[in-house]
This record gives C-alpha cells, sequence and structure tokens, in this order.
C-alpha cells in the first residue's frame, strides 16, 4: 500500500502533518530502504567508567593537591622576592 504525499502551500509541515503524510510514517518502509535505513552501529570498545574515590581516597587527593599548592606558593612567592636558595648562596660566596 503506497500513499503519495502532496506538496504543502504553508511552512507547518513539521508542526502540523497532514493525515496523508501520519499514515506515510506508520506504514513500514520498502525492503530496499529498510536495508539503507538502518544505522551502522559503532563496534568500539566503550571507555572504562572512572573510578569514583571513596572518603578515604579523596581526603588523600585533596590533603596532596593542598601541599602541591603551598609548594608552588612558596616558590612563586621566592621567585618573586628574589631571594631564592642559589642567589643567596651566591650572595654569600657559597657558590663559584
Amino acid at each position: 500500500m503506497d500513499l503519495h504525499v502532496f506538496p504543502r502551500n504553508n511552512d507547518l509541515g513539521p508542526q502540523m502533518p497532514t493525515f496523508r503524510e501520519r499514515l506515510n510514517g506508520m506504514m513500514p518502509a520498502p525492503a530496499a530502504e529498510q536495508a539503507s535505513a538502518a544505522p551502522v552501529l559503532d563496534t568500539a570498545p566503550r571507555p572504562v567508567t572512572p573510578h569514583m574515590l571513596n572518603n578515604e581516597e579523596m581526603e588523600e587527593a585533596l590533603h596532596q593537591v593542598e601541599l602541591q599548592t603551598a609548594q608552588q606558593g612558596r616558590d612563586a612567592l621566592a621567585a618573586h622576592a628574589g631571594l631564592n636558595e642559589q642567589r643567596v648562596a651566591r650572595l654569600l660566596g657559597l657558590l663559584d
């Protein structure tokens, strides 16, 4: 059973389909269209779900981040103050 869709005179096609368009949407597609209409599925392996940290692991990670932040802050302060360890040693004559 094949129904024909007639062109419309308005722009409301997607919002207000005609009776024939609704019937055509419910009808099974011909065999040639069914074979080509099937999407090609991806057979690539899916990524592994990341591990959710428990409270102890989260506290340990937070502690490590705090230590790294404090060290970076000290390094930045020393670099901007101009008194890093090598410069102090050079000023005191400990480095040749």
